[in-house]
Parts: structure tokens; sequence; C-alpha cells
């Protein structure tokens, strides 16, 4: 299993086990990128442990035709999944372009550490398709979960729209290539920053008209 990369829309190196690690060949890039709204990439190998392994096609919850290709084992990932969908077009828009894509994107309960609600964490294989591995934090309103989705949802995008991306490492360097760097190591997409900030604009606008139904 190649270790998680995290994203957000913003990548930010980060410490492991006390010390900073450099990433001296792709095989050692296999960091996390982090996200918050931005992508953080980490310094050191993780490993995706149960989550990845758990996410399976068969377990999938949601709406089957809707959700072909944005999936969760967890329940309550899965409403937000589809009160998202439901609330905000540019939602329904990120799960529609993942859905004609080769990918299969799977959130899962998860911290990112640093106070990241949300990361994209590795790209892995299986047979000629990709599998995308998001973690969520859900201790926080549903809302801000729909937002920090739907943000890593563009980044699974950007991710699907490079068929040469295929492992952690060169995700690090899709984005090392992508992403617009900061004087403190970050690396910021606008698409994946605007996407998280539709999905909350549009779903604070359609509560009011869903209550009143």
């Amino acid at each position: 299993m190649n270790s998680p990369f995290p994203t957000h829309a913003r990548v930010t190196w980060q410490r492991s086990f006390g010390r900073r690690r450099p990433v001296l060949s792709p095989a050692r890039a296999t960091a996390p990128i982090a996200r918050r709204s931005r992508v953080t990439l980490l310094g050191a190998a993780l490993t995706c442990g149960l989550t990845c392994a758990s996410a399976q096609p068969a377990a999938a919850q949601g709406d089957g035709s809707t959700f072909l290709r944005v999936r969760s084992t967890n329940a309550s990932i899965a409403t937000v999944l589809r009160q998202a969908s439901e609330q905000s077009a540019t939602f329904r828009r990120l799960v529609e372009t993942i859905n004609a894509s080769d990918g299969t994107v799977y959130v899962e309960e998860g911290k990112c550490g640093q106070g990241v609600r949300a990361c994209l964490v590795t790209v892995t294989m299986a047979g000629a398709h990709r599998n995308l591995w998001v973690k969520v934090d859900t201790g926080v309103a549903d809302v801000d979960q729909m937002g920090s989705i739907g943000h890593e949802l563009q980044h699974a995008i950007e991710v699907l729209s490079d068929r040469t991306v295929t492992s952690g490492a060169t995700m690090y360097f899709f984005y090392l290539k992508k992403g617009s760097r900061s004087q403190t190591g970050t690396f910021e997409t606008r698409a994946a920053v605007q996407a998280g900030e539709a999905v909350r604009t549009e779903v604070r606008k359609d509560r009011p008209r869903a209550q009143a139904r």
C-alpha cells in the first residue's frame, strides 16, 4: 500500500517523529498532502491502515445511481454526501465529474492533523482503475463537512485529470508542479478553495427553502 498523501488546497511541510525528513527520491516523496482548504504534504511516510483496506465497493453506502464513484462505508458520511448533493449544485457537479472518470473516491472518517478537517490521503491502483482515499473529521458541523469534502473532491478531480498520477509519490510531484507555492512551503489550488466555499454557500442558501417545504 502506498503511503498516504493528505491534501487540502494547500501543501504544508510537517514534522514527523520530532524532526524533518527531507524528500530525497520519489520513493520517499510518498508523504501526505494534508488539508484544510489546502493541501498539506507530509514529509514522512505513513500508511492508510484499516481505512484503505476496509472501504470496499460492496460496502459503500448511499444512492447507488448518484454515487457511482464517490463512496463511504460510514453511514453518517454517506448521509452528508447525499444531503450535499441535494443542496449544492457545485457538489453534484463534482460527483458527476468523478462518476465520469476512471477513479473511485472513498470518503472515510479520520484525522488529518494540524487542525485540518479533511485530506486527500493517497492514490492506489485496482487493475486499470485508480482509488483515491479521503479522510474527513466528522466532529464538525455538517455544512463544514460538506464544504471540506467538496474541496477534496475537487483535488480528486485534479489528480484524476492526469493519468500518470497512480501513487502517493506521483501525486506529490503532480502538486509540486501544479500547486501555487507560498513562502511557508505550502501549495494552494484556487479551484479547490472555490469549490469548498461554493458548496458551503449553496448549502446555507438551500437550508431555509428545504425547511419550508
